[in-house]
């Protein structure tokens, strides 16, 4: 007798706090990050590394828990002696949130972006060499999570990026040797469809936080 009795207690009162958790429409929704990292390995060696890293995510909320709007990235590294790389990304994506209690949501978002990269690599043993590679693509990613509001205009989420993706990449890559001075170029095409439901399947969760702004 208890057991009919609690489960519709627990119905009204999941749906009693969830009516109240919304994200208005009209809202803007801002998130992203920056990271630098330089080393240097001594006294065994001189070499030196240095990367950067950052992405932006800014969108509206077109109606009551949507949100969709533009996301960014960019990202380099160099590695001595002669490595370096680069990459950039832009595109578009679309957030729905669904309310499981007060100020707790769950979310599914689609991302579709635009990537290209570009990398050199020097090389100088058996043969010196000089490498470039360059890449362009797209690709489809759905990144679904939970989100807890901490205040009115700020929520901390755990997300699991790239749980399912596909993308599609031209790469070219340009090899040139000093000696003899001669050049090859290779260029390629790839297709691929990931899901990152596996084993490991805790290790992918990252932590972040988005600001919302407006009433």
């Amino acid at each position: 007798m208890k057991t009919k009795f609690l489960l519709p207690i627990a119905v009204i009162f999941f749906t009693a706090t969830a009516v109240n958790a919304q994200i208005n429409e009209g809202r803007y929704l801002l998130g992203g990050s920056v990271s630098y990292n330089k080393s240097r390995n001594l006294p065994y060696s001189v070499s030196k590394s240095e990367s950067f890293y950052s992405n932006i995510q800014f969108g509206k909320v077109i109606k009551d828990n949507t949100v969709a709007g533009i996301i960014a990235s960019y990202g380099s590294s160099k590695n001595d002696p002669g490595n370096t790389s680069s990459n950039f990304s832009a595109g578009i994506f679309y957030r729905k949130y669904k309310s499981l209690a007060k100020n707790f949501y769950f979310f599914g978002e689609g991302d579709l972006v635009y990537s290209h990269s570009k990398s050199t690599y020097e090389n100088f043993q058996p043969v010196s060499d000089v490498t470039r590679f360059t890449s362009n693509g797209a690709g489809i990613s759905f990144i679904p999570g939970i989100s807890y509001s901490l205040c009115k205009r700020m929520q901390i989420e755990l997300s699991m990026p790239n749980i399912a993706s596909v993308s599609y990449a031209s790469t070219k890559s340009e090899t040139q040797y000093i000696s003899p001075n001669t050049t090859t170029i290779e260029k390629g095409n790839s297709f691929s469809a990931n899901t990152n439901l596996n084993s490991n399947l805790l290790s992918n969760f990252g932590i972040g936080f988005k600001f919302f702004l407006g009433k």
